[in-house]
């Protein structure tokens, strides 16, 4: 009987409408995970997309300087000579950082602005379009910012009261753009010549490095340090809606899967009937609500990555800002949320066809 008769399956597809409207809910959930899984990767990777590329060890910086991005760090730019003295230093280079507001259409823009010296590291990673800036009048500016205000290569733009040719796009972070222009320019603006806000390290030893400039009195950051913290810094307001809307979309995928089998059972109560009073136990009976949530969560799990695909380019064509990574990490941890999903959710069926009385299957309707 238990080898013979597909039970699970045969019930679960004699009604198609109700089992792909059961599947659609599921993979809605599905869905709602993986985007909020795929956006939340794209939030911290743009986040830290500065100590991710530009290549630096260390940070140097003024004492008590724990973050690179919302922070003020000022040191004399003769903190370079000191830096390039220590031994294993293998490159150290000048970077000035601080937020900054530039009014578009009306509108106030944070930016992320960025002062380094042509030529060395510090500057922008990617040039969509093109070129880094050579001279003080000219800036790089992000690919979104360009693209939301119909910013073009070529044209200008007033920032903090001065006029700069815009010779190229670069990158963007979750919440502000990043705007690259040279230190000399950023010298000029904030009217402080002989100073800067980090010296990047390149070096094999950072500890060494560490340890070396330790008695100097600056602030030396280590580079996954500092993205912790700015990481942490940047995120610390949406971490927890974001788990609390993941918690949501399981806790409805679950609900979903038990009613859809749950009100399955009861159409075919006569059915399970017939089974126990043939004799079958608990754990058989177990064994088919396991079955039939099962094929709800997997069928809702694959229409949830088709409707992931199509959730996903409707955010990025609306919202060109948020980035939505999909990683093998997100689908190893959706495919665990749907067969977690399918567990629970046979915990009702399975209580319901263990207390089934055998008499059911002669009960009329």
């Amino acid at each position: 009987m238990h080898g013979s008769v597909p039970l699970a399956r045969r019930n679960l597809f004699a009604d198609p409408r109700r089992l792909g409207a059961s599947a659609v809910a599921v993979g809605l959930a599905i869905m709602l995970i993986l985007l909020l899984d795929g956006l939340w990767t794209g939030i911290t990777r743009s986040v830290t997309a500065y100590e991710d590329n530009v290549g630096a060890d260390l940070y140097v910086a003024q004492p008590g300087t724990h973050n690179f991005f919302g922070t003020v760090s000022q040191i004399p730019i003769g903190t370079l000579d000191t830096v390039r003295a220590v031994p294993r230093v293998d490159w150290a280079v000048p970077v000035r950082t601080f937020l900054a507001i530039v009014e578009l259409h009306d509108r106030k823009i944070p930016i992320s602005l960025v002062g380094w010296t042509p030529g060395e590291r510090g500057g922008p990673w990617v040039i969509n379009e093109g070129r880094a800036p050579r001279s003080d009048n000219e800036v790089a500016i992000g690919r979104v910012m360009a693209d939301r205000h119909g910013l073009r290569v070529g044209e200008s733009i007033n920032m903090m009261g001065r006029r700069f040719r815009i010779v190229g796009t670069s990158a963007d972070t979750f919440m502000l753009s990043f705007v690259f222009m040279t230190h000399s320019a950023t010298d000029s603006l904030l009217r402080s010549p002989g100073t800067t806000s980090f010296i990047l390290v390149g070096t094999k030893d950072r500890a060494a490095v560490r340890a070396a400039l330790a008695g100097t009195g600056l602030a030396v950051n280590d580079r996954d340090e500092l993205a912790r913290r700015d990481l942490a810094t940047m995120t610390r307001a949406y971490k927890a809606p974001m788990n609390v809307m993941r918690g949501v979309a399981f806790a409805i995928g679950c609900l979903v899967v038990a009613l859809s089998v749950y009100t399955l059972m009861m159409d075919r109560r006569r059915e399970y009937g017939i089974l126990k009073a043939m004799g079958a136990n608990g754990r058989h009976m177990l064994s088919i609500a396991l079955r039939q949530t099962a094929i709800v969560a997997g069928l809702g799990l694959v229409c949830g990555a088709l409707l992931f695909l199509v959730g996903r380019y409707i955010i990025t064509a609306a919202r060109p800002q948020f980035s939505v990574v999909a990683t093998a990490g997100a689908t190893f941890r959706a495919t665990g949320a749907a067969l977690v999903m399918a567990l629970i959710a046979s915990l009702l069926p399975a209580h319901q066809l263990s207390r089934l009385a055998p008499a059911s299957a002669y009960q009329s309707g």
